[in-house]
């Protein structure tokens, strides 16, 4: 309350004011009134509205509030996993796919496809049946295997292949035939051979009939150029479909190890590796030097940690391409006479199937 208006109330008290300044005076008082029911009844009201609300209401009142909170947090999650996702699916497209023939995608096909021609013998990708999926971050391949027996080519099984952006889990392998899958030591180097050992193979041939051909593992006295070998058998009625070769100087003291090779001349996965004017060792070369630059994929896929690629490059180069066994087809009496050839050690029956020659 200001002093002008404390001297206004002593006056209107003591009667110090005419007629007319006290009748302005007691309507400006009512005004005053008027103003402090309003004040005192908002108060009142508040302080009930306080009161009314019992304890157990406002923990409803607050449930509600979280429940509200929570369902417009997880709208929100929703509608921006809608968004995320697809754009995240659209970035793995890119990333596998993007740049034609050089993407990754078809790098890694293109790895995969060679690393089984080269490490598993007359075993080829059938690139026509291939199925990939791209997902969320990764991609998943299906190779359908196949090999040849006679000149029928045969389903074998089949390889899956998970990815996770460029890193590469470890194959599945489903092979139909069980036997297939348990086929060890195809060949062996001429280093462990002391004496031919083609007779069980032969006493196995002339059980089978004549209507059948048959796919043989055929290890040789000595390392042979790949065109020696060829001119060597060329009066038999057979065909050429996979060459083991030798990439490295410990073969001798580990005549069974694994083979690495080459689609033989008659192979149906040859033509894919083919360029014009090059040769065997050219051709072979490149293929060693493409798995090069996916070691880690081609580590995972062929199972082997012994490829030592760069090294084997290396040593084809110093020395060529020189065969100590092959994969070869044809009818199974040929294949009986040609084992009687002495540049022949050692033989593995593989498939037979009837006559398709």
């Amino acid at each position: 309350m200001n002093e002008e208006f404390k001297k206004r109330f002593e006056q209107y008290k003591n009667g110090e004011m005419s007629d007319q300044e006290m009748i302005a005076f007691e309507e400006e008082l009512e005004k005053l009134e008027v103003y402090q029911e309003l004040i005192e009844s908002e108060m009142q009201d508040e302080s009930q509205w306080d009161a009314t609300i019992s304890p157990e209401k406002q923990k409803a009142i607050l449930s509600y509030g979280k429940r509200k909170s929570y369902l417009r947090i997880s709208v929100l999650a929703v509608i921006s996993t809608l968004i995320i996702l697809p754009l995240c699916t659209l970035g793995s497209y890119l990333y596998y796919g993007l740049g034609g023939k050089q993407s990754t995608g078809n790098e890694f096909m293109e790895t995969a496809a060679v690393t089984v021609a080269l490490t598993m013998p007359n075993v080829l990708v059938d690139t026509s049946g291939l199925k990939s999926q791209v997902k969320l971050f990764g991609m998943n391949t299906e190779f359908p295997l196949q090999k040849q027996i006679g000149t029928k080519t045969v389903a074998v099984g089949n390889e899956r292949i998970e990815m996770f952006y460029d890193k590469v889990k470890a194959p599945s392998v489903n092979y139909y035939d069980l036997e297939a899958n348990q086929s060890s030591h195809y060949f062996t180097h001429p280093s462990g051979l002391k004496e031919k050992t083609t007779s069980k193979a032969q006493e196995t041939l002339k059980k089978l009939p004549e209507g059948t051909v048959s796919e043989v593992y055929l290890s040789y006295d000595r390392a042979y150029p790949s065109n020696e070998i060829y001119e060597k058998f060329s009066g038999y009625d057979v065909r050429f479909l996979w060459n083991a070769i030798e990439t490295e100087k410990n073969l001798k003291d580990t005549p069974y190890a694994e083979p690495l090779g080459f689609p033989g001349k008659d192979s149906k996965v040859l033509p894919t590796f083919e360029s014009q004017g090059e040769s065997d060792r050219e051709q072979f070369i490149n293929a060693l030097e493409y798995m090069s630059k996916h070691k880690n994929w081609v580590h995972v896929i062929s199972k082997r940690k012994d490829m030592n690629l760069d090294n084997r490059v290396d040593y084809v180069e110093q020395h060529g391409v020189n065969v100590y066994g092959s994969v070869v087809t044809g009818p199974t009496k040929e294949i009986e006479r040609l084992l009687k050839n002495k540049s022949v050690k050692a033989a593995k029956i593989g498939e037979v199937e009837l006559w398709n020659w």
